[in-house]
């Protein structure tokens, strides 16, 4: 009992302190107008008179239905997946402080199967267009549909190429169902084989460093844009280094018609005129934990936007370099995306393909080395090891925009194969494909 009467009375005094200054001063404020505007627009803004100091709130909730149709002569997969979950419930504190050239961001995560997080912390300063600096926790900026905004992708999740299958639950040790399963490692958006040997899709993910990035140019005129960083490592989130390596990442993209805003899907804003992007991407990266390592990766993505059609198309590759092993470890992806606003801002049907090699040209040794791991088939009489090749999906889906900022529902029904090679010398034969079917259905709300 003591220790709330403790807690009830620091909150009194709190309040003494804070409400009864106030209430004085309210007379004094009244004269001098509003210390503090607020309004809505995309998000609750603050602003000073002065606008030396703002604050701008959005929220956003993603409710989810996944059901995926195993292909049962996988092992681990003979149970049908059925799922209700939050995708994203997220806070997003943003604006600048004491100038409106030095800005911040705080990227709150709150959905019930990972807790409470900062996702985002990042502090930046504009010293003009062409030059602005920031540092914190932010995602790396490399490639496209990872640095896509997650409230704006035009189907219910990114595409298996980065690692998105609404399939990752559960202990990493857990033997299904997890996708593709049959005793291959996870395929989560940054899930690592043990040999630090990355399994999660073409995508660098989340980590702490630095960035310098400048854009110049406007939606209706030609625009180059960069963006150079430095940052802890692929996907460390809040992790310190294993040595004194870091990642470094290169960005760049050319706009001739106007630029693109490539965190949103779609043509929403049904461009009138022709546009296209480039952006090419290349990083390094070094460690020494678990294993030494060097690897290296390029991307190359191209958008077009036009009356209400829109394109994005990326290829990916990464080679991974374990002093430990006698060979290279080479990963390549694709994919290729198409909407059309059948009315404009409203209705939108899309189709997508994608596809990933984790591990290109497999063999039985280099998928035990990386870590990748051998999956398990049936062959009519018992469980014989087989070898990963590619995984590829095809989706289909069908939005529609509500009221409100970016309010949606969202449906995809999606074909998900994934082929198997031979290896001869380890006595493996190519086995049949795997098929998997995927249904999902999302409400999407932010403000």
């Amino acid at each position: 009992m003591r220790g709330i009467g403790g807690c009830v009375s620091a909150v009194l005094a709190l309040l003494v302190l804070v409400v009864v200054p106030v209430a004085a001063e309210e007379a004094g404020a009244e004269e001098q107008g509003n210390l503090l505007t607020a309004k809505y627009d995309k998000g609750f803004r603050f602003t000073t008179p002065d606008g030396a100091y703002s604050l701008r709130l959005n929220g956003l909730i993603q409710g989810r239905y996944t059901y995926v149709d195993y292909d049962p002569e996988i092992r681990y997969n003979q149970d049908s997946y059925s799922n209700f979950f939050v995708r994203r419930a997220r806070l997003y504190f943003s604006g600048h402080a004491g100038s409106s050239r030095f800005k911040y961001l705080f990227h709150i995560q709150l959905e019930p199967s990972q807790g409470i997080n900062a996702n985002d912390m990042w502090l930046e300063y504009e010293f003009s267009d062409w030059f602005q600096l920031g540092a914190g926790r932010n995602k790396i900026s490399y490639g496209l549909e990872m640095i896509n905004s997650g409230s704006a992708l035009g189907l219910v999740e990114r595409s298996l190429m980065y690692g998105e299958t609404d399939i990752d639950l559960g202990e990493s040790d857990t033997l299904g169902p997890r996708y593709p399963g049959g005793g291959t490692a996870r395929f989560g958006l940054s899930a690592y084989a043990d040999t630090g040997f990355a399994t999660g899709g073409m995508n660098l993910y989340r980590a702490l460093g630095i960035q310098a990035h400048g854009r110049k140019g406007s939606a209706d005129r030609p625009t180059f844009e960069y963006q150079v960083g430095v940052w802890q490592g692929r996907g460390t989130g809040s992790s310190s280094n294993s040595g004194d390596d870091h990642l470094t990442a290169v960005r760049v993209g050319y706009h001739p018609w106007g630029f693109i805003d490539w965190k949103i899907v779609g043509d929403v804003h049904r461009s009138e005129r022709f546009k296209l992007g480039v952006i090419g991407s290349v990083y390094r990266n070094r460690g020494e934990q678990p294993f030494e390592f060097d690897e290296n990766g390029a991307n190359i993505a191209v958008l077009v936007r036009w009356r209400g059609w829109s394109a994005d198309i990326e290829w990916a590759t990464e080679r991974y370099d374990f002093a430990d092993f006698d060979d290279d470890f080479e990963r390549v992806g694709l994919r290729a995306a198409f909407g059309w606003f059948v009315v404009p801002s409203r209705w939108e049907i899309r189709a997508r393909y994608a596809e990933i090699q984790r591990l290109k040209n497999p063999t039985y040794r280099a998928a035990l080395d990386s870590g990748l791991g051998v999956p398990e088939v049936w062959d009519g009489e018992d469980w014989t090891p087989a070898l990963e090749a590619k995984i590829s999906e095809v989706t289909l889906g069908v939005s529609r925009r509500l009221p409100g900022f970016r309010n949606l529902v969202v449906l995809d029904a999606s074909r998900l194969v994934r082929e198997f090679a031979a290896d001869p010398d380890a006595g493996i034969a190519k086995a049949e494909d795997q098929v998997d079917y995927r249904f999902r259905a999302m409400v999407q709300l932010v403000f």
